[in-house]
Formats: C-alpha cells, sequence, structure tokens
C-alpha cells in the first residue's frame, strides 16, 4: 500500500498507466462510493446506453454517448452509423490532475454473427496541438585547459575554464493524437479507433477537462454490433496515492441497433447522407465544462 505521506513529499509526477476501466486497477481499494462498480446495459433495454462508463474519485472521469446515428453514406445508399463520444475529466480536489489519458475503441459482431463495421473517419484525427507555450532556453558547456609559462626554471600554472553559451527556443503545448486502428487481425479494413491527449508539460495544466469525438462507421448490413473499450490515465503522483478509484471490473460493451431512431441531441442530421458531415463541426476540446446545445 502507498505512504499516505507522498501527497506531501514532493516527489513530482510519476507516469505509470493507471487503468480506469476495461482492465484492473492496481491501486488501495477505496476512492468515493460507486467507484468500483461496473456500468451494465439494462436488460431491459440493452442496446445503445447513453452512459458509457463514469468513474469518481480524487479525479472524475466520465464517457458518454452522446450521439447515436444510423443511417447511410450518401444518397440512401451502403448503411452507416455516426457515433459522438464526449469525455469529462474532473478533479476534485485542488493541485490533481491528469498527465495524459488514452481511450480505446473496437466495433466488432454482436456476438460474433453478422458483419464486422468499417471505420471510415474520424474526428480529431492526426494531431493536433492547443495552448502553445514558448520558452527561451540556455545551455553553457565548458572545459577547464591549464595555463603556464616557464620563469627563472620555474612553471607559473593555472587552470582556465572556456565556456560556450547556446540560447534556444523551445515550445511546449496540449497534445491530441487520433488514429483509425486495425486490432485482432492484421488484414482487412480498420475496425477500431484510438486517442490519445498529453498536457503540456511545461504548463502542467493537465489534459483538456472536456473532449468530443465523433466516428463514422460503414455497415454491411443492418444487424447489431458491439463496441468494447478502455480507458487509461496517467495521473500526477498526488492523485495516484489519494485511492483515485476502486479496484474497477470491466464494463459491458455498448451494442448498436441500427433499427433505432436517430437520437439527434447536437443537432439534426441528414441520415441519407452522414458521409457528407464534416466530423470536425462536431469535435470540441475545452479546458472548461462544455455548454450544453
Amino acid at each position: 500500500m502507498a505512504d499516505n505521506n507522498a501527497e506531501s513529499s514532493g516527489l513530482g509526477e510519476l507516469e505509470v498507466d493507471e487503468g480506469l476501466f476495461g482492465f484492473d486497477l492496481d491501486l488501495e481499494e477505496g476512492g468515493d462510493d460507486g467507484s468500483g462498480f461496473r456500468f451494465q446495459n439494462d436488460p431491459a433495454r440493452p442496446q445503445q446506453r447513453s452512459n458509457i462508463t463514469e468513474r469518481k474519485g480524487a479525479i472524475d472521469v466520465r464517457c458518454v454517448g452522446k450521439d447515436v446515428i444510423h443511417g447511410y453514406l450518401k444518397s440512401g445508399d451502403e448503411p452507416a452509423t455516426l457515433i459522438v463520444y464526449e469525455f469529462q475529466f474532473d478533479p476534485r480536489k485542488p493541485g490533481r490532475r491528469i498527465i495524459s489519458g488514452d481511450a480505446n475503441f473496437l466495433f466488432s459482431p454482436r456476438n460474433g454473427g453478422g458483419s464486422e463495421p468499417e471505420v471510415l473517419k474520424i474526428a480529431p484525427k492526426g494531431r493536433m496541438t492547443l495552448v502553445q507555450t514558448r520558452q527561451t532556453e540556455s545551455i553553457t558547456n565548458g572545459a577547464e585547459g591549464k595555463l603556464g609559462a616557464a620563469q627563472f626554471g620555474a612553471e607559473l600554472g593555472g587552470t582556465v575554464k572556456w565556456e560556450k553559451t547556446v540560447s534556444r527556443e523551445t515550445t511546449d503545448a496540449t497534445t491530441i493524437v487520433g488514429t483509425i486502428d486495425t486490432k485482432g487481425r492484421n488484414y482487412g479494413a480498420p475496425n477500431a479507433v484510438s486517442w490519445t491527449l498529453m498536457e503540456n508539460k511545461s504548463t502542467k495544466t493537465g489534459v483538456p477537462a472536456f473532449f468530443r469525438t465523433a466516428v463514422l462507421l460503414k455497415r454491411e448490413d443492418d444487424s447489431e454490433f458491439e463496441s468494447s473499450f478502455d480507458i487509461k490515465v496517467s495521473a500526477d503522483m498526488a492523485s495516484r496515492f489519494a485511492s483515485l478509484f476502486g479496484k474497477t471490473p470491466i464494463d459491458d460493451p455498448i451494442i448498436y441497433d441500427p433499427s433505432m431512431p436517430p437520437t439527434n441531441k447536437l443537432r439534426k442530421y441528414d441520415t441519407d447522407n452522414l458521409g457528407e458531415i464534416d466530423l470536425q463541426e462536431l469535435n470540441l476540446v475545452t479546458f472548461g465544462t462544455a455548454t450544453e446545445k
């Protein structure tokens, strides 16, 4: 068990992945009420639960399915699904923060049957930076040499230090990386997505508090499919030793039913032309709480 004095010891950050969902969390048992239970599908209505997962502790972490839209890619042809996720990272105590976070989603046929969805687009995709900072660093390199002279048969000597100072400007930023992935096999179309958030190491302000992403899937038919997921974070040292969460079981996968109507929470979507939507319009990143539309 961790030493309770770690919080005030000034040890700084330890970038160790703290598994929050989808795998074991090797911290001491505890945390706030509700921190150790798994999120399950409602037996009466198991499809498309909106509250994907939440964990409460020194830092709260939540993920919801904001919008799920089943339709077609273009002109009512080729089945497709658009999914919008929202993540929230909320420290409950002063000075606590998340240094980095990883969210991974894998799409697969329901119960091994039916066809596997293909990931066509995501937002954000690639590498994006926020709140870039610049600072000037000076690096001095030195070497000592012997300075001497022969006079009256004796050597008068000493040492001199030669120094070279180089100034350079360095930049840092909060970084988000989004990728389309292929998991569980080394062939075929991509079936997974992942996002990584990293704090600005210079300012140490943690990852953004609110993060919205979008995924466009191509389907072969209207059979149910599901998404399994895991979300990992690296916390600052104080949070790591403060019983972030209890030991967490695996959350139920999300079941998607293409026969269900569109949610239309953020906007009204053209279900016959989901491929024409600019996913970047749905993407949102803030360091505070997002305003509901």
